[in-house]
Order: structure tokens, then sequence, then C-alpha cells
């Protein structure tokens, strides 16, 4: 099965494109699938429809200069039995981001679906970018527990971990103590709703 499967009638070819000196240039597309909701963004600057989705530039930058605000690192196909960790860092956020990201429910993101795509663009015209191809799935992973650090008065980042299905083949299937996977062991069960609210919190433990 080739990587590049034909374009569509009307999208060329990238390979064609690129062999015949026209300047190719890729992006990456980024869904997440949130619980209850799904966020496309995409790595360049503003908003931009393909494959019938409006996707989110996460390209923009806070200070005026400099590359991209953001990386995704860990991007690697499993060889030799690993199971490469894929890490999304978002840099120059300011405290409303940091706040609304640390008050999201963690079942909302915990155990839950993030796909990288790639997508192939024509930019030979200056200032335009005329679409090659369809989009390519590089791989679906796992979303875990988001971190954030802060440097400085003002800099903030969030970092968001991702594992494949490799990183747990060796635990049994719904093995995780998560309100996720008790639900589905005990339905109705709630005993694993209430640990992910301990974080970073105080509890008084009651005297009788």
């Amino acid at each position: 099965m080739a990587f590049f499967p034909p374009p569509p009638p009307t999208h060329e070819d990238p390979i064609r494109a690129q062999a015949r000196g026209q300047h190719v240039v890729c992006a990456l597309f980024v869904t997440f699938a949130f619980n209850g909701c799904a966020l496309q963004v995409w790595e360049g600057d503003g908003p931009i429809s393909r494959g019938g989705v409006d996707w989110i530039g996460m390209g923009q930058r806070v200070d005026g200069s400099g590359n991209p605000l953001q990386s995704i690192d860990g991007l690697e196909q499993a060889a030799n039995g690993t199971a490469p960790q894929l890490s999304l860092t978002l840099n120059g956020v300011d405290s409303t981001v940091v706040a609304a990201a640390k008050s999201t429910d963690p079942d909302k993101i915990e155990g839950r679906d993030l796909t990288v795509q790639i997508g192939f663009y024509d930019a030979t015209i200056p200032g335009g970018l005329v679409p090659l191809g369809d989009l390519l799935t590089l791989g679906i992973w796992t979303m875990q527990k988001p971190s954030f650090t802060a440097t400085g008065p003002t800099l903030r980042t969030i970092t968001l971990p991702c594992e494949t299905l490799f990183a747990q083949r060796s635990r049994a299937p719904f093995g995780l103590l998560t309100d996720r996977d008790q639900q589905r062991r005990f339905p109705g069960d709630l005993g694993c709703q209430f640990p992910p609210k301990l974080v970073d919190r105080d509890v008084a433990w009651p005297r009788h």
C-alpha cells in the first residue's frame, strides 16, 4: 500500500508537483477528540479550511517575531517494540488560557484520542497555498494529563503528553484506575470520580 494515495480529481499529486520544481510545503493538522467536542488545529497562522473542516491556526505569535509558539515532539513510528511518547507544547499563552485548561474536567482529556495528519500545499505563488492531495493520517495517540509551567511574570507553557496503544500493551483491558475504566468494569460505580479532583487541593479529613 502506497503511503501517498491517489489524489482526488480536484487536487494535484504532491510528488508530481515537487518533481516539476514547484514549491511544495507541508503542515501538521491535529484533532483533539475531547469528551463532548472535538478541536481541530493546524500549525500555521490563522484559520484555514481543508477536507471540509475549518482548522484553527496555532502558529500565532505573541511576541511579534520568532518561530510559531508551539512544538510537536516525538512524532516517530514505533519500532522494535518501543512505544514513543508524543508531546505537544504550547508556549506564550496567557494566564487566562492556563486557568481554563486547569479547570477542565480531566475525564474530558485523559484517555481521549488525538489524531495527527499531514497536508501538502503548493506555495509557488507568493501569499497563496493550493492544496495538494488529501490529508494523510500519521497516527492516533491517547492523551494523558497536561502539565503547566511558568517562566517569569508572563510566559506560560502547556504540555500535553500522548501515548500510543503500545504503551499499555502489558496491562489488562480496563485495568487503569480511572473513572472511564471503572464504568466499564462496574457501570454506575462512582468510586473513581473523586480522585482526579484532589489534584493541587487540600482535603480536610473529618474528625469525629
